[in-house]
């Protein structure tokens, strides 16, 4: 860039060589498949549960990398515990309810069920169908949680399955559980 911070002719002619703009062509819909895209659900509802633990005052940590089984340390004070929770989204309808695997995938050995070894939590992110910037919370003790390859939630419709809805939007139950 020239001086004056326009476009000068030294630099015009440095980038001869260069195509001045490129046409990129999507087809339609792509932002809805980017949108359904796992694991980038995945990103997006880390994201919500740092910005939904922070907002109420819990003190988060992010292990290095991506090889634990969890994707945040939490706490909620000075001296307390300290919990390893593993986030898994969910935005999928099926039979009226959202289904979770709390489950993570091996090399050679295929699925596996989180253990207490492994996280202390693990939160459910539903995202509801048809209802933008919706969504709920299952907060759930991985011994609750020990025997079960699948969960399904039914947020709507709360009579439906009453087994996890105890753990719904347990903010509470977690602060308690650090302290």
């Amino acid at each position: 860039m020239a001086r004056d911070g326009g476009h000068g002719a030294e630099e015009d002619e440095r980038f001869d060589n260069f195509i001045p703009w490129i046409f990129a062509e999507a087809d339609e819909g792509w932002r809805e498949k980017r949108k359904r895209n796992p694991k980038r659900m995945g990103e997006r509802s880390q994201a919500a549960f740092l910005l939904k633990a922070q907002s109420l005052g819990f003190g988060l940590a992010l292990p290095w990398g991506d090889s634990e089984k969890f994707d945040f340390v939490v706490w909620a004070g000075r001296g307390g515990r300290l919990l390893r929770v593993q986030v898994k989204a969910t935005g999928r309808l099926n039979r009226g309810g959202y289904d979770v695997q709390p489950v993570y995938s091996t090399r050679g050995e295929g699925k596996k069920r989180y253990t207490e070894r492994e996280i202390d939590v693990l939160a459910a992110h539903v995202v509801l169908q048809g209802r933008e910037g919706m969504d709920v919370w299952y907060l759930l003790p991985v011994g609750a949680i020990a025997r079960v390859k699948s969960l399904r939630f039914f947020p709507e419709l709360k009579g439906r399955n009453p087994r996890w809805e105890g753990y719904r939007e347990a903010w509470e139950w977690l602060e308690e559980t650090c302290k």
